[in-house]
């Protein structure tokens, strides 16, 4: 009888020490599995994965996939499901954080001076950090070497020369292009402050934005540089055959350009309004899911992959590192393209890191559209844009 109680009671034990190695969902705390969102990096970080669970007695599973809010959050619950997503654009962490699924960053994980501005900011969501920033993107000015001889430091002074010399091209009806000459005037989009955006102040109608319009506005219907039916197709198609000096664009225009055997350099903004010209700074952040059991050695792991793979990650997929010291190394600081972009994010910003911003983008571009075909005075479309944007906001808040 004794030996049986002794038998139990061991059985108990035994089983108390297997289960304390594992997490509330049963799964071994010695796995891993990352989401990922990148496709030509995939195995790119399953070798830093690799190597950071060798030297800490983990197994990692990366797997590609476009996650939505929904999968991920039904993905969570099962033995399987992801510790985390590496590799997401910024502005679709707010959903994420909004419906509770993101852990925060741990206080000293990472020190938000090392990276460029732009890609901690984006980071942040009411004022918390949610993400650790990997890749860091932003557009720039292409330019036609067989049209022009040298860019104007101005964009005043740039509109004057491309009317004689075949327009600029870009998507003029997008907020994500237009940015720059709303900030440079003083408008935008949501007020920002203290890590967190103020949904309920736009600035898309005041007396800046307002000035900003009116040169969008004489872009088409004075300069002619730019028709109403341009898109972002048009303008890379116009671009990419010598129809046009400049265009407006991002490092993942470089190959097809180059493909085609356009003639063409890259430099900074030129600046607007005698000030710097903003440009959207895209950010591939990395974030922990709540439910994960390995919660500190995930973003372990997430940090080796942004302290030892930024420059396989920059070779394999073209992706900017946001950590300011890998910026600067050799390869590069040598290559000139990188070179025009990394000076343009470092004077950039991200779009605003909250689940309202997608209700922005067809409401700015139907009226962009609608000023340019007279339909509406400038001041009017901007009116209208913010009050459409306001009416959008509440209708979706109704529904949470």
């Amino acid at each position: 009888m004794r030996k049986k109680i002794m038998t139990a009671v061991l059985g108990a034990v035994l089983a108390a020490g297997i289960l304390s190695g594992c997490g509330k969902s049963g799964k071994p705390d010695t796995k891993l599995t990352i989401w990922t969102n990148m496709n030509a990096e995939v195995d790119t970080i399953q070798k830093y994965a690799d190597e950071w669970g060798e030297q800490n007695g983990y197994e990692v599973e990366v797997i590609r996939q476009s996650p939505s809010v929904q999968q991920f959050a039904q993905a969570v619950k099962s033995d399987s499901g992801p510790d985390a997503v590496i590799g997401i654009p910024n502005d679709q962490l707010a959903d994420y954080v909004n419906a509770g699924l993101t852990a925060e960053v741990p206080e000293n994980l990472y020190t938000d001076s090392d990276f460029s501005d732009a890609a901690i900011q984006a980071c942040y969501v009411d004022g918390k950090r949610y993400g650790a920033p990997l890749c860091v993107e932003t557009t720039a000015l292409f330019y036609n070497t067989d049209l022009v001889s040298g860019v104007p430091e101005t964009w005043e002074e740039l509109v004057e020369q491309a009317a004689e010399s075949g327009g600029v091209q870009f998507d003029a009806t997008s907020i994500y292009y237009d940015l720059g000459f709303v900030r440079a005037c003083g408008g935008y989009i949501f007020n920002y402050q203290d890590g967190a955006y103020d949904t309920a102040d736009i600035g898309l109608a005041n007396d800046g934005a307002i000035q900003a319009y009116e040169f969008i506005n004489d872009l088409c219907n004075k300069y002619g540089v730019i028709t109403q039916d341009v898109t972002a197709d048009i303008a890379r198609s116009n671009f990419q055959n010598g129809k046009c000096a400049y265009y407006i664009g991002g490092p993942w225009d470089i190959d097809g350009f180059t493909s085609a055997g356009t003639s063409f350099g890259i430099c900074e903004m030129p600046t607007f309004h005698g000030q710097p010209f903003v440009t959207p700074v895209g950010t591939q952040i990395s974030f922990v899911s709540n439910e994960s059991d390995s919660q500190e050695k995930t973003w372990e792991l997430i940090m080796y992959l942004i302290d030892h793979g930024a420059l396989d990650m920059y070779e394999t997929g073209n992706r900017i590192p946001a950590k300011l010291a890998d910026q600067i190394l050799d390869e590069i600081q040598d290559n000139v393209y990188s070179q025009a972009f990394i000076t343009q994010i470092n004077c950039g910003e991200p779009m605003p890191t909250v689940s309202e911003m997608g209700q922005l983008w067809a409401i700015h571009t139907n009226n962009i559209r609608s000023m340019w075909s007279g339909e509406q005075t400038v001041e009017e479309a901007a009116q209208n844009m913010v009050r459409q944007l306001q009416e959008a906001i509440e209708l979706m808040n109704s529904g949470r």
